[in-house]
């Protein structure tokens, strides 16, 4: 099948606006991006932006505007950024300026003897004898800001916004979103696409360490939900018995039900009513459940949490984020899902070196899970100074590959489109909570080629039981693996389900044992479509059908190459192409594949 590089499936790179600004430069830049295949943008503004062209200010949309209208004379798409720097959320400080009641609040514990001052006291206990108070207080959380002087820890890091307050996110909206409707609204839903937001954080930066989040009102909403004031100092200790878990449960519950509904939903509602999509993400890697108010649910690779170094591709939380996306988009009918990468990912040695290798590791790691949206972290507008030591590497005009960028970009469009529109055939799915994706059933499945999908425990209800399988959206499992927690923290009405699923003739694992036992189990319960021979552990895979082509995506995840046996089973191997080089193959029993390479098999009915 032809695998098309179109312009709807662009990367839209980060551009950090990072210095004194012109409209020559702009154009420049703009005109370099086009003419290497980058057909869209995230206006970003970066530490470095001069206080002369304050955030918002009309001199800033004297530059927001031209780049926007260039952009659509050159048809190119815009993504419009929601903070100035991060986390989103203050519009730079203006929510906390705008009223000091908005700023980001925690809940503190402290003997009532120690009170110093006037608080907000939303709890009185008597614990171990002593009188207790839990007060409402000041997080002191700040932003990165973009100006001289505002960066972590400096004097006028703006101030961090409560975000579980739905007020202070309204206002949020109306100093940003608002203003650049205002600004721009005739561009709204052609030219300007979406608005990122970017890893809101509860307490905001820098906060102190002896509060939780927390907010007005949210009293209530932890007692409604089976929480006791008496069991509030739980949520300050490291303690595990089943109280304790219980009240950190619900705690953990009602601030993301509170987050979801005063951040979330408001932004997501905001966007639809004009016409373009939420995109970006949330806080954590495993923020799954956030993920539904998103137009284009996003992720986050940053600070080399992924790797292809000490296994860090296959272990641990944030090797997760890739499915993350993927799944949550799959599951809930969102035809595109995205990842800001590349931020702080440059090499151990230099964090400046970023090189072409590197990025297509990075970015196979991405499409062998799914994702199928890029936003490249970043590309700089300047790296006068010390600007290009701001979060490097700098990954676009100023790194040493940019004069062969096109090839890059066509092959991120090339696998943006396959993974667009394109249906996985993934026969095992792994029960996951709102925030909580197991790596470590899914480790043995990536390393044995077998696909899986993160199925969200409050997508149950809307699945479908027939023939021994699970159906949502275009996806159907034949089996289900969930660990003990996760099992145990279903409705009633949901465990009846999995029962109905295992009585039709579905396999349901609670809890995996051992990594061979898990394996074992798994085998005994699907059809293989494909069997590999050879040191395959670093081997990923996905199958997909494609405009009704059967398509086997092969990518090397390791640092040495692999040298892979292909036994035909229910399909057979044809043809083999690499959507980077352009190679292609027909001998397709025996192939080796290099680090960072990533194959595309075309398949027919063995």
């Amino acid at each position: 099948m032809e695998i098309k590089a179109l312009k709807e499936f662009t990367p839209i790179p980060f551009w950090f606006w990072n210095d004194e600004l012109n409209e020559d430069e702009i154009l420049r830049q703009m005109k370099e991006m086009k003419d290497k295949g980058v057909d869209g943008f995230i206006i970003h503004p970066r530490k470095g932006l001069p206080s002369s062209i304050g955030y918002l200010s009309d001199e800033y949309f004297h530059y927001v505007k031209f780049a926007v209208k260039m952009a659509k004379e050159m048809d190119m798409k815009v993504v419009l950024y929601d903070e100035a720097m991060y986390p989103s959320g203050s519009a730079h400080g203006e929510v906390v300026k705008a009223d000091i009641s908005f700023a980001s609040k925690g809940l503190n514990r402290i003997r009532k003897d120690s009170v110093i001052g006037e608080k907000r006291i939303i709890v009185q206990t008597i614990e171990d004898g002593e009188q207790i108070v839990y007060t409402l207080e000041e997080s002191g959380g700040t932003i990165r800001g973009v100006h001289p002087g505002e960066d972590d820890g400096e004097e006028n890091a703006p101030k961090s916004a409560d975000l579980l307050n739905p007020k202070a996110v309204a206002k949020f909206i109306e100093l940003t979103h608002e203003k650049y409707y205002a600004e721009l609204s005739e561009y709204f839903g052609d030219t300007i696409i979406a608005f990122f937001t970017d890893e809101p954080n509860i307490l905001g930066r820098n906060a102190r360490e002896d509060i939780i989040p927390w907010t007005e009102g949210l009293i209530d909403e932890f007692k409604a939900a089976g929480g006791k004031e008496e069991d509030l100092h739980y949520l300050f200790e490291d303690t595990a018995s089943d109280i304790s878990i219980s009240t950190k449960r619900i705690y953990r519950q009602v601030v993301h039900n509170r987050l979801a509904n005063s951040y979330y939903k408001q932004l997501s509602d905001w966007c639809t009513a004009h016409k373009i999509e939420l995109t970006g993400h949330p806080e954590k890697s495993t923020d799954i459940g956030y993920l539904k108010y998103f137009q284009r649910p996003c992720q986050d690779i940053v600070w080399r949490f992924v790797e292809p170094e000490d296994g860090h591709a296959i272990q641990g939380e944030h090797s997760t984020m890739g499915k993350c996306s993927a799944d949550s988009a799959r599951h809930r009918g969102r035809r595109r899902n995205g990842n800001e990468c590349f931020g702080c990912c440059g090499q151990r040695q230099d964090p400046k070196l970023f090189t072409e290798k590197d990025m297509r590791w990075y970015l196979n790691w991405l499409f062998v899970r799914g994702v199928n949206l890029i936003y490249p972290h970043a590309f700089y507008y300047s790296i006068r100074e010390d600007r290009g030591d701001e979060r490097p590497p700098e990954v676009g005009l100023n790194n040493p590959f940019w004069p062969e960028y096109h090839k890059m970009s066509d092959f991120i469009k090339r696998m943006c489109y396959l993974n667009t529109d394109s249906v996985n055939c993934a026969q095992v799915a792994i029960l996951c909570g709102q925030d909580t994706l197991s790596w470590k059933i899914a480790k043995p499945l990536f390393t044995n080629q077998i696909e899986f999908n993160y199925l969200e425990a409050e997508l149950l209800s809307e699945c479908r039981i027939s023939d021994g399988k699970i159906h949502i959206a275009s996806q159907e499992y034949s089996v289900l693996i969930a660990e003990p927690e996760e099992y145990k923290a279903l409705y009633e009405s949901d465990k009846s389900l999995l029962k109905e699923f295992e009585q039709s003739g579905g396999k349901l694992l609670i809890g995996g044992g051992n990594d061979r036992e898990l394996l074992q189990f798994v085998l005994n319960s699907i059809h293989r479509e494909l069997t590999f021979s050879g040191d395959t552990y670093d081997l990923r895979c996905s199958h997909i059908v494609k405009e009704g082509k059967d398509i086997l995506i092969l990518a090397n995840e390791g640092v040495e190459s692999i040298k892979v046996g292909c036994k035909p089973g229910k399909y057979k191997m044809v043809s083999m192409w690499n959507p980077y080089t352009l190679e292609s193959r027909t001998n397709v029993e025996n192939i080796t594949i290099e680090p960072c390479d990533l194959w595309i098999m075309e398949l027919e009915m063995g």
